[in-house]
């Protein structure tokens, strides 16, 4: 069961409150304590105040005084509810938290030294009111709440709008509370019953506005019984009742498909912005044929922009003189289903360039005609006599003239971006044979991602029916088979396979036989979900299997034919299941793995991100399917998009709500769970040994915490009180990480330094390995002419980047202007807030560059990079990355550690203000020193974090786990 529910505000004891006692370090909150109606509660937020601070991440532990190390993760928190008794102290942001216990939170035998301790998931601070001691009444009680759930008196069933249902217990009315004001009273009936009583409640009409709402059920004395937030339509007449009864143009975006229609004219819109991309000059026209129903028969006349029949107008495809694609599309009458998908293609936006080859496999109703005259551009191949799909898909192919084939049905509709997304496996997998798209329903539902051929050979397509969005079936995949529908093959792979098998014609089992070729000539077989396509199934072959006439009859009769063919080649259960579905999906794996982060990586704003995505891709390329749960839940578009490219499953909400709960649900899948971060970990482990006691526990800390923190409380110059409590702040975070290390199978580490502390602080308790860093490159260096200036990278929301940047400006940065006042030093990075980026920005010859989305071009623009780093630990991407560029750095010792950069020679170190400028002086002034060091810097970069290496120690990772993986990645 989810961690929290909904709660009432808690109530501040005394009328002097002041926050000044419950501050600590970075924080200030209070655990206020428990009851059995509003369970564990409290508050708790950033210090200073922060009004637009994310929700601070809070961690209920349970403790036993009396028996040290028991320690137990019960649930992690989030302090994000309203609390508007605050508000008097300055509180307006929520930051309230309360906690119920469910049956999945663990709970120990009682005793006399339990504690419930609530921390900061980040830096462990702990709250004020924490430890609160469980005596024997409150144990009880919070067991009777384990055992038999919270105390509710009523709750929310369904919305069938207008109409909202739910029930209520007791005597007393409830009360609906709308958008956090209006409020309405659900009086129970009368007499009233024992038990629960039903009650359905007739929203305002002034919510029925296309908008999501706020929808609160709260007693009467305020308690919060459930919340939902919903979707109120204006109207109730379904979309193909408005296609048929109402006058054009249609309001779209009530169409099931209204989200692709926007991507494709947002993605024209931005195109045409960023590049100066034309739009379609049809876009009016295309528009309007695609909003209104699909059409069956021609005759000349479709539907005009008031409705009436008008004269159909000339199509303009793109049609490429050179292309890299070419769309073959086999078409047997139904020219009016021909002339929209060739709209569709026209209006879904891509760069790649295509000719369009469409088979007239014997039509009888005019469609060579209408094609010479409404679709200039388009290739014409005609059959005299309908030969079947099969054979005209060959017919297509044959004719074909560009690298790449793609195979289209004529019921089908291309959505923004399709080719691209359909090239994009080729690219990325250099094994890629074949590829398909995701194909959808006209009403939203996913149709197909990929197909799965069971140990009978019996086909399936996976994931009909459900929710194209839902992570299971949105990343890139190995599979069995693809559906000819929607497919992309090199044309050069075509030939030689001969294409589709004669023995399949006329259609049906020819693109699963294909399939299957493809992967026995060494190739694989990938489905990518970003390609979609709509599909009206069964207009071009019919839907009845048990027809006398139609294509579609000869599905039954092909099936026996594949089976027979292809019978060594099956592998899986006989026997079909959802289930097992779910374990043969991926194919090609040797192992699954879970890598929990904090949060989804974004490799354009920090360098943990970037090694987030080596680690996952090195683990891909040695046979291992990648699951990333973030654990803050957050789905990020584009970044989460290109994980789905890049075959990694992406959770989050509200496929996913808890890490207890997908634990509790798939634990039992994983081989290796490959945590990141103490915090991440320390919430995790407990969970996992209870749900996944049988994966294998790979850790990587990035850097040692500790250590980074103690050398900021050195570099900060503490002492006294303020020094006391960093040392007592960066123990209590050494214990943490520590503790973790203890608990996990091995501990990835970047640095040889911070790997022989762990082994020393552990006695070698702690099993360690060098953790691999990849990094890419040019093939060679940007030259010297044309570069200008200093440059700094890095991500401001870390600590140590801000502290180096002020530093350098206070102690270096005047002397170096003072001799040479003509230098420039760039400020680049993300998380910097406007008024440091003012602050820095008025210094003399600062320019404050602000995020910049290829870090490459900083490290070509520019003269000389600098890292003048006083803490931090770990690996420094920044300077990795300025290597691989071939930029001469000046690095302070902290930076150059751990990446065996040597002084002289690949870089200058600096260890003071006077060092610092002689070594920027240096390589300012003298051109052939510039070049040797960053051409030293340069090959030792290809050298040391090369894919080969980064390998390598990955797969002795895994040796060292006694887990497989492939001998020689591809």
């Amino acid at each position: 069961m989810a961690a929290m529910l909904a709660e009432p505000p808690g109530t501040l004891e005394g009328s002097g409150a002041s926050l000044a006692e419950w501050r600590r370090p970075g924080l200030v909150g209070r655990l206020e304590g428990w009851s059995q109606e509003g369970g564990l509660g409290g508050w708790a937020c950033p210090w200073p105040l922060q009004p637009d601070a994310p929700p601070l991440r809070l961690q209920l532990l349970i403790d036993d005084l009396l028996v040290p190390g028991q320690r137990r993760l019960v649930a992690e928190l989030a302090a994000a509810q309203a609390r508007p008794d605050l508000q008097p102290l300055g509180l307006a942001q929520p930051c309230g938290f309360r906690f119920w216990w469910g049956p999945d939170h663990p709970l120990p035998p009682y005793g006399q030294g339990l504690v419930l301790r609530v921390l900061a998931a980040e830096g462990g601070v702990e709250l004020a009111g924490s430890p609160m001691r469980l005596d024997a009444a409150t144990y009880a009680q919070i067991d009777q709440q384990r055992q038999h759930g919270p105390v509710r008196d009523g709750a929310f069933t369904r919305l069938e709008a207008p109409l909202l249902h739910g029930w209520g217990r007791g005597p007393e009315p409830l009360l609906l509370r709308l958008d956090g004001a209006t409020s309405l009273p659900i009086a129970p009936p009368a007499p009233l019953p024992e038990g629960p009583w039903p009650f359905q409640q007739l929203l305002p009409t002034a919510l029925s506005d296309g908008a999501i709402h706020h929808l609160q059920l709260e007693t009467a004395t305020g308690q919060v019984l459930d919340q939902r937030f919903e979707l109120l339509p204006f109207h109730l007449t379904p979309w193909a009742a408005l296609q048929e009864h109402a006058r054009p143009p249609f309001p779209d975006e009530f169409a099931p498909l209204a989200r692709e229609r926007y991507r494709s004219l947002r993605t024209w819109l931005a195109w045409a912005d960023a590049h100066g991309t034309p739009l379609p000059p049809d876009l009016p026209l295309l528009q309007r044929l695609l909003e209104h129903p699909l059409p069956r028969e021609g005759r000349g006349l479709e539907p005009g922009p008031d409705g009436g029949a008008v004269p159909r107008q000339p199509l303009h495809l793109p049609i490429a003189a050179d292309p890299l694609v070419s769309i073959v599309i086999p078409v047997h009458n139904q020219y009016a289903v021909t002339r929209r998908c060739l709209a569709a293609i026209a209006y879904a936006p891509t760069r790649v360039p295509f000719e369009v080859l469409v088979v007239d496999d014997g039509s009888t109703d005019g469609t060579a005609d209408a094609l010479a005259a409404e679709a200039p551009g388009v290739r014409v191949i005609h059959h005299d006599f309908s030969r079947g799909f099969n054979q005209a898909c060959c017919s297509g192919a044959a004719a074909a003239r560009a690298p790449f084939l793609v195979l289209l049905n004529n019921d089908t509709e291309p959505c923004a971006a399709w080719l691209e997304e359909l090239l994009d496996p080729f690219e990325r997998w250099d094994d890629t044979g074949l590829v398909g798209a995701q194909l959808l329903y006209p009403d939203g539902r996913l149709q197909e991602a990929g197909g799965i051929v069971w140990g009978n050979g019996e086909p399936w397509n996976y994931g009909r029916g459900g929710n194209p969005h839902d992570p299971r079936v949105a990343y890139a995949r190995q599979v069995d088979y693809v559906s000819a529908a929607a497919l992309a093959i090199r044309r050069e792979l075509w030939n030689t396979l001969g294409g589709f098998s004669p023995e399949f014609s006329p259609a049906y089992y020819e693109d699963t036989d294909l399939a299957f070729k493809v992967r026995q000539a060494g190739h694989s077989v990938r489905y990518t979900p970003l390609a979609r396509v709509i599909h009206h199934e069964g207009l071009s072959c019919g839907t009845d299997t048990g027809a006398d006439t139609g294509l579609k009859r000869f599905q039954a009769v092909n099936g026996p034919v594949f089976q027979q063919k292809w019978a060594g080649a099956f592998q899986g259960s006989p026997e079909p299941s959802h289930a097992g579905a779910e374990t043969i999906k991926d194919r090609g794996i040797l192992g699954r793995a879970l890598f929990l982060d904090q949060e989804t990586p974004r490799p354009d704003r920090d360098a943990g991100s970037h090694a987030a995505l080596v680690e996952i891709e090195l683990l891909q390329a040695l046979g291992w399917k990648v699951t990333l749960l973030p654990l803050n839940l957050a789905w990020l578009a584009n970044y989460s998009q290109e994980l789905q490219r890049r075959g990694v499953e992406v959770l989050h909400a509200p496929f996913v709500l808890s890490l207890e709960r997908f634990l509790a649900e798939r634990g039992a899948s994983f081989d290796l769970i490959y945590l990141t971060r103490y915090t991440v970990a320390a919430a995790a482990l407990p969970l996992i040994q209870r749900h996944a006691p049988q994966a294998r526990l790979l850790f990587c800390n990035a850097d040692l915490h500790h250590l980074r923190q103690l050398r900021a409380a050195r570099a900060e110059g503490l002492d006294g009180d303020a020094g006391r409590r960093a040392l007592e702040a960066v123990e209590e975070v050494k214990r943490q990480e520590l503790a973790v290390m203890r608990q996990v199978d091995l501990t990835f580490s970047y640095s040889d330094v911070e790997r022989a502390v762990i082994e020393a602080e552990t006695l070698g308790e702690a099993a360690t390995a060098p953790c691999p860093w990849v990094v890419h490159g040019p093939e060679t260096p940007a030259p010297l002419e044309g570069r200008s200036g200093l440059a700094f990278l890095g991500s401001y929301g870390h600590p140590p980047n801000r502290d180096a940047v002020e530093a350098f400006l206070q102690q270096v940065w005047p002397a170096l202007l003072q001799q040479r006042p003509e230098l420039r030093l760039h400020l680049y990075g993300s998380g910097l807030d406007s008024a440091l980026a003012a602050r820095w920005g008025a210094e003399p010859g600062v320019i404050v560059e602000g995020w910049v989305a290829d870090p490459a071009t900083v490290y070509a623009r520019h003269r000389l990079f600098v890292a003048p780093l006083r803490s931090g630990a770990g690996l420094k991407g920044k300077v990795v990355a300025a290597a691989a560029h071939g930029i001469p750095q000046v690095l302070s010792p902290l930076a150059a550690e751990a990446t065996g950069l040597r002084h002289g020679q690949e870089v200058l170190i600096a260890r003071s203000p006077d060092d610092w400028c002689r070594a920027v002086l240096h390589l300012v002034d003298d051109d052939g020193a510039w070049r040797a060091m960053g051409a030293a810097a340069f090959a030792y970069a290809r050298a040391t974090w090369s894919r080969d290496n980064g390998l390598a120690l990955m797969a002795d990772a895994l040796d060292r786990l006694q887990l497989p993986h492939r001998r020689s990645a591809p």
